[in-house]
């Protein structure tokens, strides 16, 4: 692993705890969670940047392939996040469907926003 870096961040203790157990149900650390989050983001800046600095494809192409690698781990997390809503949703009595289209629209009004701060730079 080279160098690491201690990163040090303060969160409500009653927070980290939850996160945890929460974690511990698929058999994952809360740290290892953070070092994948981390990593793949790193990696998503360097894309970007060999795209706005017009880079050969091939070199495009293979910082891509360390993303692709790094997203297998987080769509892990997107379904235990996912399905955690569906289960509370049910549980609630509330259709799989509007918290489907709930999800959505904030998809929406976040890709929106994106787009307004993007049009204002």
């Amino acid at each position: 692993m080279g160098n690491l870096v201690v990163y040090s961040i303060k969160v409500n203790p009653e927070h980290l705890n939850g996160a945890k157990r929460f974690f511990a149900r698929r058999g994952l650390l809360s740290q290892d969670v953070l070092r994948v989050l981390i990593r793949m983001a790193s990696r998503c800046e360097s894309c970007l940047a060999l795209v706005e600095s017009r880079a050969p494809i091939s070199e495009i192409q293979s910082a891509f392939a360390s993303v692709l690698a790094d997203a297998k781990e987080t769509w892990q997390l997107n379904g235990l996040f996912q399905d955690t809503v569906l289960k509370t949703a049910e549980a609630c009595n509330l259709p799989q469907d509007f918290i489907k289209n709930v999800l959505a629209e904030a998809q929406r009004i976040y890709t929106s926003s994106d787009k307004r701060r993007e049009d204002a730079t």
